[in-house]
């Protein structure tokens, strides 16, 4: 199964957040999930089964509990991912971030009322110059 289609699940990306912090029990987690997604625990349980049949994460028995952690093939995996994403950025030459601070742009493309209205929200496209 595709990394991005297991990951882009909101309960799966949470728990991908959470255990990017460290190891975790399935009851952290749950607590966690439940709380702020307000889904079962065995919702979770089952998120949980889908990331480690995938092998995303693992799990380990530790007395009463499952300890979970991220296999480190995910955060490669996301690392390959955003960097074919920014290399695609740099060969069209358009951008919607100052990655190098250089702030040369050649303009914007953005409906004016709508950056008037929510400027924080505005997802303008500015076509930069290419210059390092």
């Amino acid at each position: 199964m595709d990394i991005l289609y297991l990951v882009v699940h909101p309960v799966r990306w949470r728990i991908v957040e959470i255990l990017a912090s460290g190891e975790h029990t399935a009851g952290q987690l749950a607590a966690d999930i439940t709380h702020h997604h307000g889904i079962g625990r065995e919702a979770v349980s089952k998120h949980l089964t889908t990331l480690r049949e995938a092998g995303l994460v693992s799990a380990r028995p530790d007395e009463n509990a499952r300890i979970y952690r991220l296999n480190p093939r995910l955060i490669g995996a996301l690392a390959a991912i955003v960097e074919h994403l920014l290399a695609l950025r740099e060969a069209a030459a358009i951008d919607d971030i100052d990655l190098d601070g250089s702030e040369r742009d050649i303009g914007y493309e953005c409906d004016p009322e709508w950056r008037e209205r929510d400027p924080e929200d505005c997802w303008c496209i500015r076509k930069t110059l290419g210059m390092t």
